[in-house]
């Protein structure tokens, strides 16, 4: 069995089919584009544990590409806002 792309929208929509699955896409969303604006998708891999989180965020000229991967879903939000702030803040700690 191979990797399947399982859903593919915007955040607002994932909110709607997936309210207890995209709390990673919210903190991304709400930091940047806006839920209608950034786009989502869940990749199911066979025998993977822990969950994989790729954010992409591009503008002209720029990518950036973060992935954030833990061995339980808990932490991977906090990781997302904690970044995100760190990305906009004059000193990382």
């Amino acid at each position: 069995m191979e990797e399947e792309e399982v859903f593919a929208g915007n955040t607002k929509e994932a909110i709607k089919l997936l309210p207890t699955k995209v709390n990673v896409s919210v903190a991304a969303s709400l930091a940047t584009a806006g839920t209608e604006k950034t786009r989502f998708s869940i990749v199911s891999v066979p025998g993977m544990t822990g969950d994989d989180h790729r954010i992409t965020a591009e503008a002209e000229g720029v990518k950036a590409v973060v992935d954030i991967y833990s061995d339980t879903s808990a932490i991977a939000a906090w990781s997302v806002v904690a970044l995100l702030r760190n990305l906009v803040s004059p000193i990382v700690f």
